[in-house]
Parts: structure tokens; C-alpha cells; sequence
């Protein structure tokens, strides 16, 4: 079973789901971590627990905030343990967490659909600025939706 965690620095993994429930309604099978929240906070006991939860038939997918930070670099060193069943994606948005929970029991390998999740993600960002902008470089009147 494909499980996902969304871990970030303090809410920003909190404000994810919401937004993806709010959207897509209740999942099941995805964790969050806000992570140093609290002076106990504990990032390495906080991993264990979410560990502890898998089987080994399991694949836990985790979305992490900003490449390089302190909480994908723990998470890092528990995927370079167990690359065949946890992947780890850096520089989450909303986008890219709806197209991998909406393809959760998708038959193909897993780095397949994180790679063109990934893709899709990054096609959904958009300057809209320049949808405005004609061929000359004028803007265009405002149109109603």
C-alpha cells in the first residue's frame, strides 16, 4: 500500500492537508509532521513512530518542504536506508500532493508516478502576468470569467 507523509517546517504540512481535504475530501493513508513546533520537538523520535507504522509491503512517499533543510535531511538519511520502499520528494505544493494521492493505486512503479507527478506540478506553475500580454507586449483588456 502506498502511504504519503507531508513534512515541513512548523504548519505549512498542516495548511497542505486542509487544503487537500477541503478539496479532494478526507484521505486515508497520509500522515503529516509539523516539524520544531515545540521546544520538545524531537525529529529523529517523530521518524521512528512513522516507521513503526509501516509493513513491509508498504511504500511511504514523503513530501517535504525545501531541499537541503534540517527536515528533509533527516528524512534523507531514512530513504539512502530503505530506497526501495520510501521515496522522498523535496519542494511540495498542492498540485503535486493531489495528482500523487489521485494516482495512490496506480499499477505503475512508483518513481514513475512521482516523476510525472513532479512534472505536472512544475507545468502547473504559472507567471499569470503574462497570460495577459499580447504579441506586442501590451496588456490585454481584462476579460470577465
Amino acid at each position: 500500500m502506498r502511504k504519503f507523509l507531508i513534512a515541513s517546517h512548523a504548519y505549512l504540512a498542516k495548511g497542505m492537508y486542509s487544503s487537500l481535504e477541503l478539496i479532494m475530501g478526507k484521505q486515508e493513508h497520509i500522515h503529516i509532521l509539523c516539524a520544531y513546533t515545540s521546544e520538545e520537538f524531537d525529529i529523529k523520535q517523530e521518524i521512528q513512530k512513522i516507521l513503526l507504522d509501516l509493513s513491509r509491503e508498504d511504500e511511504l512517499i514523503i513530501l517535504t518542504d525545501v531541499f537541503g533543510g534540517s527536515v528533509n535531511n533527516e528524512f534523507f538519511e531514512v530513504m539512502a536506508k530503505n530506497p526501495d520502499n520510501i521515496f522522498l520528494v523535496s519542494g511540495v505544493n498542492l498540485p503535486l500532493i493531489m495528482n500523487l494521492i489521485s494516482r495512490s493505486k496506480d499499477e505503475k512503479p512508483t518513481s514513475e508516478i512521482i516523476n510525472e507527478s513532479i512534472q505536472e506540478a512544475i507545468d502547473s506553475i504559472c507567471f499569470c502576468n503574462e497570460l495577459t500580454e499580447n504579441e506586442n507586449g501590451n496588456v490585454e483588456e481584462d476579460e470577465e470569467f
